[in-house]
């Protein structure tokens, strides 16, 4: 458990997951457009990462799960 500063989580995460040991994580938001732009903060840093929440398709919750 990490205890950080609202403006420095993104970083924080992105700084975890450049660990080579840190395969897969799943992290929740507290909301659909957290998700969405915690998501695009991590692809834009050059981490592979997929939103799943109410607002996407089934199927598109269905793919994210498959490439997990």
């Amino acid at each position: 458990m990490f205890f950080v500063e609202r403006g420095d989580k993104r970083r924080l995460l992105v700084h975890l997951f450049s660990d080579a040991r840190v395969r897969r994580a799943i992290v929740f938001t507290r909301t659909k457009h957290g998700a969405n732009k915690v998501t695009e903060h991590l692809n834009d840093s050059g981490i592979r990462a997929e939103a799943i929440h109410g607002n996407k398709s089934q199927g598109a919750r269905e793919r994210a799960l498959a490439g997990f």
